[in-house]
């Protein structure tokens, strides 16, 4: 293709800091869902990632951007992949302004490069999904990742405030600002925010920040059904309590975390994790009220978690998040535990399994179908749970599963009236699709 040669022509010569493979053994590992990209490109400044983009848009050539390839399965079976642009050399903090609690990072960082760095000044960002290690923040954003702390601290769209974008054409776009009282005006930032790269390609962020605690515990109860469990969650929102975060365990994620990961919780009914930072005696009060409240709701006292057993305990809840098969289905807190039920029902007639963890508090579950290539039960049984979330008004997204899963059912479900208004956002930012499409909802 005569396109394809010009590129890479082009880009040895004007970009040579740029490193350029075409050795397919090395674009295997760069595969997604099946589909190999034709080259991998991994640019060493914001300019030369500009110039990449600009080059393959003239030539109409397709991109897909790649942080630290963490979430690449998310989404529907993508297009053809011409080229791959890694961003994981844009990897510097490069401002971090502590009086004024904010900060300004390249999108090839990872999360706990980031995390490190901002604790010599004892803040964070807080925001916790899984693969902290891997996920860069441009990934972070492009997926709108989160975990269980988004209860207290909100998800990307709150802690970020300024973002730098290489738009399809080439040009470097900037919105929001660097400071939290920022000035009025169309919120951009939103727009890039999970769109998995569809619209941009995000290579600057400025956050707010947090403060890191001066303390922290989890307290961990048990509950014989999911109807008290979740009388007490729905208790706890409507106190006067501020958790970090309410986490919902069932049978079959205590059984996986006990089986896969040596952490011993209950496993039978349903453990409620509850999360709390701060002073210690600030913790020790809402603790107290904590376990006071869970007794009216039939709740058996569970360990308080502090220290590496704490920080081990909500490594694994995040991993667990990712399982092979996972549906994430959002709901109002008052739907989780019919659901649950009904969960337990359509498992039963199709004849599969299920582990679930829950962001109780933000009504957000995760759950885990096996076995995972049962793929027509699976078909049937998706199908009725993504139908009954919408009959509560919620949602169930794929967000991981085998390829052949993705040729049989919609990952995203079937787009809702605002679909539009996206199709048209998308000829207005990327009119010649050099985006990489089909991964987004309804084939953006």
């Amino acid at each position: 293709m005569e396109e394809f040669a010009t590129l890479v022509d082009t880009l040895r010569q004007d970009v040579p800091s740029t490193q350029i493979t075409d050795d397919t053994a090395i674009l295997r590992s760069y595969t997604i869902d099946g589909i190999l990209p034709r080259l991998l490109v991994t640019p060493t400044s914001i300019d030369a990632l500009a110039q990449v983009v600009a080059l393959a848009n003239q030539n109409t050539l397709t991109l897909l951007a790649r942080g630290g390839g963490s979430r690449m399965n998310l989404g529907d079976l993508p297009g053809h992949i011409d080229v791959v642009i890694e961003t994981n050399q844009l990897n510097h903090l490069l401002e971090h302004e502590g009086p004024d609690l904010t900060c300004h990072v390249q999108a090839g960082i990872t999360l706990a490069s980031l995390q490190k760095q901002l604790a010599r000044q004892g803040q964070r960002l807080s925001l916790d999904p899984p693969d902290a290690e891997e996920s860069t923040i441009g990934g972070i954003l492009a997926s709108n990742a989160s975990g269980p702390k988004r209860l207290r601290y909100g998800t990307a769209r709150d802690l970020l405030i300024g973002l730098r974008v290489v738009q399809a054409n080439g040009d470097i776009a900037r919105s929001g600002g660097r400071v939290v009282k920022n000035v009025a005006g169309y919120d951009l930032n939103k727009l890039y925010i999970g769109s998995l790269g569809t619209l941009g390609i995000i290579v600057e962020a400025n956050f707010k920040l947090h403060p890191l605690p001066s303390a922290e515990r989890t307290l961990l109860l048990t509950y014989t059904n999911v109807e008290d469990a979740m009388s007490t969650v729905l208790a706890v929102i409507g106190s006067q309590l501020t958790p970090g975060a309410l986490e919902l365990i069932d049978t079959g994620a205590a059984n996986d975390m006990s089986d896969f990961f040596g952490l011993h919780l209950p496993t039978s009914g349903y453990t409620l994790a509850v999360n709390f930072e701060g002073s210690n005696s600030t913790i020790d009060r809402q603790m107290h009220e904590t376990r006071m409240l869970a007794r009216r709701h039939n709740a058996l006292m569970g360990e308080d978690l502090q220290g590496e057993e704490q920080q081990r305990f909500w490594r694994v809840v995040r991993q667990h998040m990712q399982g092979t098969l996972t549906c994430k289905v959002a709901l109002l807190p008052t739907m989780i535990a019919p659901y649950i039920q009904h969960l337990t029902d359509t498992c039963r007639r199709h004849n599969l399994e299920a582990a679930t963890i829950a962001h109780a508090g933000n009504g957000i579950l995760y759950i885990e179908l096996r076995p995972g290539d049962a793929v027509p039960r699976l078909v049937k049984a998706i199908t009725d749970l993504r139908r009954y979330a919408q009959e509560m008004r919620g949602s169930l997204v794929i967000e991981r599963c085998p390829v052949e899963l993705k040729r049989r059912v919609s990952i995203w479900g079937e787009p809702g009236a605002d679909f539009p208004m996206m199709q048209r956002l998308k000829q207005q930012f990327d009119p010649k699709r050099t985006f990489v499409g089909g991964r987004f909802l309804g084939g953006l």
